[in-house]
């Protein structure tokens, strides 16, 4: 369904709908979305024949945003804790089932699915393996996305969308197998862009905003999304209000704009004043970007006041990472749990192999392979096209497989549910002397950025 975008009013009218809305405390959320259907504010708002002085400025915005009501204020029968964690970014092709359950078996707090479509959801058949528990949703053509129950009470579900409806009809679909809904407003994929999707909706913000309201309104789980920042902070904070105000549980940002890559510095120096708004209204919000160890952790903590940081391109290296004693070896540890939960699993050889061309050799004192040893698993990686030539290559058993996953399952399943502090537990682990981390500097980089790669289903 098409959507139409409105165009944005100057920042004079935006004062005086927000005016108008603060003395409307009576409305019902419906009535609040309909009468907020064109954007307050947007970065290009330009002034309508007055003067200068009769502008208000962004931080006014932002304050008369923060003075109305929330806008769908809900309780949920399973409440979700995003504070005080580390947790798994959403990585297309990364961040599929076997990485998803590495994480919450080395101790993530939360996992997001890779970012899904909503048409590529939508119409998609649910099936249950009954010999190992998978869902998968698929048409027809390799799954579109696969979960296992024992992941149910960690996961987030990311839905790319730019229509409220669609959006809405997706999160209906696999709502009964997840435990979140995330909208992704982050992505800067050609695709995304082209689509409205990602974060070519930080361009129009009415539309953002819609949909999260459209999933507030009809889904009973906690409602969540990913941003970037805007080129300038006034405008970013400006945003965040807005979408603060309407009722979603958390915020995670990536600190950077949508035009910046990868390689360039993560702007954290520009949180702090985000998450101070998010405190304002009791929200949590998590940091996205450069957390490649526990001393950027430790100092985005210190720096932004940030609740939780999220992790891509560390865990696309190594799942381990989320230990609170720091990672273990990739090649001994990691690498035969991936090959058993994927032989198992049938998760697709594509997927597999990419995964193990992401994770990195562990350099010492993680591990004790020399440098060329190292070098010679990667090839092996590279040269083999099944899960077994691998495992022979790498003198991996695969015979027991099933009890390999049956263990990393019963882990998962038996980790205590409270409300637990990473911070604290990595506190405990280094007064008990049980920390080895790797070096700062990692031998090259991930062979694929991971990080928000693509936008649709993994490939196989």
């Amino acid at each position: 369904m098409a959507v139409a975008t409105a165009r944005s009013p100057s920042p004079a009218g935006a004062v005086r709908e927000v005016k108008r809305l603060k003395t409307d405390h009576t409305s019902t959320p419906s009535q609040q979305v309909q009468s907020q259907s064109t954007p307050i504010a947007s970065d290009n708002a330009q002034p309508n024949g007055s003067d200068d002085s009769d502008q208000p400025n962004e931080a006014e915005l932002v304050e008369e945003q923060m003075s109305l009501p929330i806008e769908f204020p809900k309780t949920y029968e399973n409440e979700l804790n995003y504070r005080d964690k580390l947790v798994l970014a959403p990585m297309v092709r990364t961040g599929t089932l076997p990485t998803r359950l590495l994480s919450l078996y080395y101790g993530a707090g939360l996992v997001w699915s890779p970012e899904v479509v909503d048409k590529a959801i939508i119409g998609s058949e649910r099936t249950v393996d009954p010999v190992t528990g998978v869902i998968t949703y698929h048409k027809g053509q390799g799954p579109i996305f696969s979960t296992h129950p024992v992941e149910k009470p960690y996961l987030i579900f990311q839905i790319g969308s730019s229509d409220p409806e669609l959006a809405v009809k997706a999160a209906q679909i696999v709502q009964q197998d997840v435990s979140g809904i995330d909208l992704n407003c982050g992505c800067p994929k050609p695709f995304s862009t082209h689509s409205g999707m990602g974060a070519a909706l930080l361009s129009t913000p009415d539309i953002l905003l819609n949909i999260l309201r459209a999933l507030l309104d009809s889904i009973p789980l906690p409602i969540s999304c990913k941003i970037r920042l805007l080129p300038t902070q006034p405008s970013t904070l400006f945003l965040v209000s807005r979408i603060i105000r309407t009722g979603i549980r958390n915020l995670t940002v990536h600190c950077r704009t949508r035009d910046m890559r990868p390689a360039e510095r993560a702007l954290w120096e520009r949180l702090a004043d985000i998450v101070a708004l998010g405190k304002r209204r009791g929200l949590p919000v998590i940091c996205n970007g450069d957390g490649d160890g526990w001393t950027n952790w430790e100092k985005i903590r210190t720096e932004t006041n940030a609740d939780s940081v999220m992790l891509a391109r560390a865990a696309e290296r190594n799942p381990s990472v989320f230990l609170p004693t720091g990672p273990v070896c990739n090649m001994t540890e990691v690498v035969p749990k991936l090959l058993a939960i994927a032989k198992h699993t049938n998760n697709p050889w594509g997927n597999t192999k990419f995964l193990l061309t992401q994770f990195k050799a562990s350099p010492p004192p993680i591990s004790n392979m020399s440098k060329q040893e190292r070098k010679q698993a990667a090839e092996i990686v590279s040269k083999s096209k099944t899960v077994e030539q691998v495992a022979e290559g790498l003198k991996i058993p695969i015979d027991n497989v099933k009890d390999v996953f049956d263990a990393i399952v019963k882990k998962i399943a038996q980790r205590d549910r409270a409300d637990t502090n990473i911070w604290e537990e990595r506190h405990e682990a280094k007064v008990n002397g049980q920390v080895i981390d790797e070096p700062a500097t990692v031998d090259g980089e991930a062979e694929v950025d991971g990080f928000e790669v693509g936008v649709g289903q993994a490939q196989s």
